[in-house]
C-alpha cells in the first residue's frame, strides 16, 4: 500500500513535469506534440493509481479487524467450565468460571461516519463483559447468570456518545455489541470490527 502511494506520488510529479515543459515558449511543434502525449499518459496513469490507492485504503477501512483476546475453555462439569482470557496485546490472564454449555463476549461500539472511517479512524471498541450461557433456553432461564466484568466500571466515553448520537453528526452509530461460541477446548480469537466482534477459531 505504501510503495502504491509513493509511485503514484512519483507519476504525478513527473506529470506536472511534463506539463510544464509543454507550457514553455520556443518549443518546436514536433517536441510539443510528444511532451502533450507524455503528459496525458502520465496524467492517466496517475489518476488511475490514485483511484486504486483510494479503493484500496477504503477497502481496508472497512473490513479492518483488530485483535481483542485469546480465549481458551475447560470443561469442569456437565453445567460449568473454566474460561481463560488474554487481552491483545499480551498481558496478564484471567480465569473465569461460568455456567452453560457457551461464552459470550460484549461491549460497546461507536460507528463512526463513513467518511472518517475512510480517513482511517477505525470503530471505538470497549470489551466490557463475558458472561456463560446455555444453548438450550429453558435451561438458561432456570440457571441463575454467571458474568465476570472485564473493566472496573461503566464506560462513560460510551455511555455520552449513545445519549448525544442525535446530534454528532460525525457519529454513524452507537450500540451494543455481543457473540457468542460453544465451550470447547481449542483457542479462539476474539475481533473487534467496523460494525461489532466476532469469535473466530484460531488454526
Amino acid at each position: 500500500m505504501g510503495g502504491l502511494t509513493v509511485g503514484t506520488l512519483l507519476i504525478v510529479i513527473l506529470a506536472l513535469a511534463a506539463i510544464v515543459s509543454v507550457l514553455q515558449p520556443k518549443v518546436p511543434l514536433g517536441a510539443r506534440l510528444k511532451r502533450i502525449l507524455v503528459a496525458t499518459v502520465l496524467a492517466a496513469a496517475s489518476v488511475f493509481l490514485g483511484v486504486t490507492a483510494f479503493l484500496l485504503t477504503a477497502f481496508h477501512a472497512f473490513t479492518n479487524e483488530t485483535l481483542v483476546a485469546q480465549v481458551t475453555t475447560r470443561r469442569i462439569s456437565p453445567e460449568e467450565f473454566e474460561l481463560s482470557y488474554t487481552p491483545a496485546p499480551a498481558s496478564a490472564t484471567r480465569l473465569m468460571r461460568l455456567r452453560g454449555d457457551q461464552w459470550s463476549i460484549g461491549g460497546g461500539i461507536v460507528k463512526w461516519h463513513p467518511w472518517l472511517t475512510i480517513l482511517g479512524l477505525h470503530s471505538y471498541h470497549k470489551p466490557l463483559r463475558i458472561s456463560g450461557r446455555f444453548s438450550d433456553i429453558a435451561r438458561e432461564i432456570a440457571q441463575p447468570p454467571s458474568v465476570y466484568a472485564l473493566v472496573p466500571e461503566v464506560d462513560r466515553f460510551w455511555e455520552a456518545l449513545y445519549w448525544m448520537d442525535p446530534y454528532l453528526p460525525f457519529v454513524d452509530a452507537v450500540y451494543g455489541s455481543a457473540v457468542y461460541a460453544y465451550a470447547e477446548p481449542r483457542i479462539v480469537e476474539v475481533y473487534a470490527t467496523p460494525t461489532g466482534y466476532l469469535i473466530r477459531r484460531k488454526k
